[in-house]
Parts: structure tokens; sequence; C-alpha cells
């Protein structure tokens, strides 16, 4: 083997480090939660540590332990197996890194590539789209940080969701049927009964008791149907720190359909929005992310037309986008991959059609959120009050 050989592997080496990140792992609850982090096992349990500290959770709490698999653990491998002196090698996984958005990694890459071999066709191409790409986002979705010495990959907040808006939609998605995590906050729960005495059921003085009787998820819908949508001092306190039904089935089975059409590079998953839309195709491992989708799938609407129309679940163009034009009722863009289903009676068409069917309710979910969706204008807010009027004589 020559020195130059010898200096290659090296420089490979060097490479699948730099893009490599602490292994982590996700906790899932038994009652359906989710916490990503470095897990060990202890006698009693298993510890979780991750940006927020340490978490300990007991064996009865705690259904599985799962390895997270990143985009970022993904180029890993990819450059892992590629030969130290092939060019083309390379440039394969800096187009694949640019597919996936990480922009600033396929860059690094494709230096690599002109360095091994100057003259290579695509490469400058592929590098000039890149640089554009950073110029126009800022950036790559993701930023790093280091903690103790170690490299973590975060999402920039200000793209996101916030932790708070993520309650607000997990309470107005509650059915009946829900086993969730509830907190009550504030001594909200006797707060709601102090405002309630003497009126409607608890004109009744054993209704009290009856209702503190009540699950958890009971007294939530019952104080959710007695309360006004825009009463944050009440509902703001109520935190449903688990996901419902409707959030755990688009987490496992919308999202996937989405992520691989919708959410794809060329369509809405690109570095630009693309007629004010733009979905999050990054690993799930904070839920920020998939809350922040389904918020904009539930919130994007063009020429009327909603992308998730819960009252007429059949026109939704989450739906419609995907269909053989021969049969859609809402032509596709250019850029949506397609046809996404065969036909009304493909198995992923019926998956979503229920899903958004049982998104359905007699009033649309008043999230209370303010986040402007990637690509649009913020919306002014509508004046509460009348203007003032200008008196004769006065200007």
């Amino acid at each position: 083997m020559t020195s130059k050989h010898i200096l290659a592997m090296i420089a490979t080496v060097a490479l699948v480090a730099a893009f490599a990140i602490p292994a982590q792992q996700v906790v899932i609850l038994k009652n359906g939660g989710r916490v990503v982090g470095e897990v060990t096992k202890t006698k009693d349990g298993y510890q979780v540590i991750n940006d927020k500290g340490t978490i300990v959770f007991a064996k009865n709490q705690v259904l599985k332990v799962e390895d997270v698999v990143t985009v970022k653990d993904e180029l890993t491998k990819r450059l892992a197996k590629v030969d130290s002196r092939d060019a083309d090698g390379y440039y394969q996984v800096a187009r694949w890194a640019y597919d996936q958005n990480l922009l600033t990694d396929s860059r690094k890459i494709l230096k690599k590539v002109l360095k091994l071999n100057p003259k290579h066709e695509d490469a400058p191409k592929l590098l000039k789209l890149v640089n554009m790409g950073i110029a126009k986002s800022g950036g790559d979705t993701t930023t790093t940080k280091k903690n103790g010495g170690k490299k973590q990959t975060l999402l920039a907040r200000s793209n996101f969701l916030t932790k708070e808006d993520i309650y607000r939609i997990r309470l107005m998605e509650l059915k009946s049927n829900d086993r969730v995590s509830v907190q009550f906050r504030n001594k909200v729960l006797q707060r709601f009964i102090k405002s309630m005495r003497g009126s409607g059921d608890f004109e009744n003085r054993g209704f009290e008791n009856k209702f503190r009787g009540y699950n958890r998820v009971k007294q939530v819908l019952y104080i959710l149907e007695w309360t006004d949508r825009d009463n944050a001092s009440i509902r703001d306190d109520i935190l449903i720190k688990t996901d419902p039904k409707v959030i755990k089935e688009f987490r496992a089975r919308i999202w996937p359909i989405i992520a691989k059409s919708f959410a794809s590079p060329s369509c809405y998953g690109g570095v630009k929005p693309r007629d004010g839309l733009k979905l999050f195709n990054i690993p799930l491992t904070d839920e920020r992310v998939l809350y922040t989708n389904f918020y904009i799938l539930h919130k994007w609407e063009r020429n009327g037309r909603k992308m998730i129309d819960r009252d007429n679940p059949e026109m939704s163009l989450l739906l419609q986008y995907g269909l053989p034009k021969k049969i859609a009722k809402c032509p596709r863009p250019k850029y949506v991959p397609g046809p996404i289903f065969k036909s009304t009676n493909d198995r992923s068409y019926k998956i979503v059609k229920d899903w958004i069917a049982s998104l359905r309710r007699l009033f649309p979910p008043g999230y209370r959120i303010k986040y402007t969706l990637p690509g649009q204008k913020p919306v002014k807010p509508i004046p509460t009050t009348t203007p003032a009027t200008t008196k004769p004589g006065k200007k």
C-alpha cells in the first residue's frame, strides 16, 4: 500500500467522522409518549439523557427501546461504503445529501469529489445548486452545537411550533376514547369548578363530587364543552402530555405516505416553498417537526381547496393531487409526483381518506396558534374596535 493510499484512507475516516453524531435511542412509553436521547438501562428501568436533562423511567412504564435512525446516520453509513479514491461514489452520496436538504454536508463532500477529480463533469453543477440553496435558506434545516464535548443535531426552533402549540393541538383533537396523559396546571381544575358552582350541572350539589370522580379525559372534554374556545386562562392550563389517536395515526401511517410523495425534495419538501407550502421532511425525533407538518397541512389551501378537507374528505388536495389525472377532480401541479394512488380503491388512498374523516367534528378546531406557514406572509390581525371617525372641521 502506497503512502498516497494511506493518506486517502485517513482522509476518508476523517470525512466520515466529521458527520458522526452521538448514538441516539428512543424510549417508547406504554402511554404513547416518546423520549429521545442517550439511553442507559438501569436496575429498575431506563435513564435518558438529552438536552432537557436526565429523565428516569421505571420498567413498567416502558414499552420498548429503539435506535433512532436519522439522515445523519444514513449519511455516515453511505460515506463509509465509498472507496477512498472513488470520486463518482462520493458524488452519488453528495447528490443524496442534497436531496435530503443536507446542503452543507453535500458541499463538503463535493469539495472532496473535486479534489479527487478536478475535471468531474457533474460535481461543479451540483455544487452551484447547493450554494444557491444555502444562500436562499440561510443554511441547513439543522444546526449543531456542542454539549459536553459532543455534537448534537438541533432543529432551528423558529421554524417549528412551540411546546405550548402542541398542547393546544392535542387538546382540540382529544376524543372520549383517547388514552392520554393529562396534567392540570396552576390548579385549573379547582378554578374551573369554582367558576361553575351554582350554574349548569353544578347547581346540583352532588355533581361536584361526581365530576371529580370522572377520569381525566372525561373531565377535560367536559371543561371544553363548558368554556369558550378563546378562554385561554382555563384551556392553556390543560396539558395533554401524549398523542391523541389521530396524531398517533398521522405519525405511524399518514406521514410515511406523505414523506415519500408530497414531502419529497422535488415537491413540497424542497428548500424553497411551492405555492406557499413547505413541509419539513426530516427525522421525526423531535415532536415539533411532526406537529408542525400536521398544522401546515391543516392550514394550507389553494384556490379555496384545502389540503385537508375535514367536511368533505374526498375533496382534500392530499387525496386529489395523488390520484391519476383521469379521475382527479382537481388538477395535480406538475411538480407533484404521481400518481401516488392508483385509484380510489388503492389501500394508501383509503388509509388517508379514513384518517381525514376521523378529523371531522361539528365545529372546526380553534387551535389559537400564531404561526406563519413557510413561504407565506404573516396575516395582519383584524381590528377588534371600530376606527374613530373624523369630526366635522377636524382633520
